[in-house]
């Protein structure tokens, strides 16, 4: 079976209730279980190189033509929710820390390659990226390292006010909300929600399963301004 449903709509915690496990407990989410998935069926917009190993396949995409021509066979139930809710609520569980993660990763690949070539002798080669550093011989990089080490922690910090780190951590997460609404308006744009091959459409909003009641619950948890703010300056 596909359970197929927009980030943060609850797919996860439908199955476990099929499963008969318990599925209340609030902040549940995807990212929390089923780890073997999370890249391996999450939007169907890649490569699979692996055949399905599950009985179940928990999916964003909400297509059915693609679905289907992923799993040609297997019925399809559709979770019905509202995009903003839904990815208001992902966004607060994982969506923010997925994005600050990857600016400090950026910030960090940047430092230490502009670092390296600062300190390059002429004999070094040239790298463009973290895993070239890493594969440089033993001596390059005790050296580089000892070095950065070194400057890094003689560099002087800037204390910032309480006033500059508030701003900064307001624009961060206005950064992060519009990355996560923009990609997913475009994802389905190329890929619109088609609901033709379902076997069942779940309507959070409309129908009174135990389910929908729960996750109307949930999905209010995590109103956010900031969120809302960008939603409607994009809209």
């Amino acid at each position: 079976m596909i359970i197929a449903f927009f980030p943060g709509a609850g797919g996860n915690r439908y199955l476990r209730r099929l499963l008969e496990k318990e599925w209340t407990t609030t902040d549940r989410s995807y990212d929390m279980e089923f780890r073997d998935q999370r890249f391996q069926y999450r939007y169907l917009n890649g490569t699979l190189t692996r055949k399905l190993t599950s009985v179940h396949v928990l999916t964003h995409c909400m297509n059915s033509k693609k679905i289907r021509q992923v799993f040609p066979n297997q019925p399809i139930v559709f979770i019905k929710s509202d995009l903003h809710v839904s990815l208001q609520r992902e966004w607060a569980l994982h969506g923010h820390k997925r994005f600050e993660e990857k600016i400090k990763e950026e910030i960090e690949t940047q430092s230490r390659l502009e670092h390296y070539i600062a300190i390059k002798d002429p004999l070094w080669p040239k790298i463009n990226n973290l895993r070239e550093l890493a594969e440089l011989p033993d001596s390059i990089q005790k050296e580089v390292k000892m070095d950065y080490d070194k400057v890094a922690s003689t560099r002087s910090q800037k204390v910032s006010g309480v006033l500059e780190s508030i701003t900064m951590q307001i624009i961060g997460k206005i950064n992060s909300a519009y990355e996560t609404i923009r990609w997913h308006e475009d994802y389905y744009k190329t890929y619109p929600v088609d609901f033709s091959a379902a076997e069942s459409v779940i309507n959070i909003d409309a129908d009174n399963l135990d389910f929908c009641r729960v996750m109307k619950q949930e999905l209010a948890r995590y109103n956010s301004e900031i969120f809302t703010e960008v939603w409607n300056a994009l809209h």
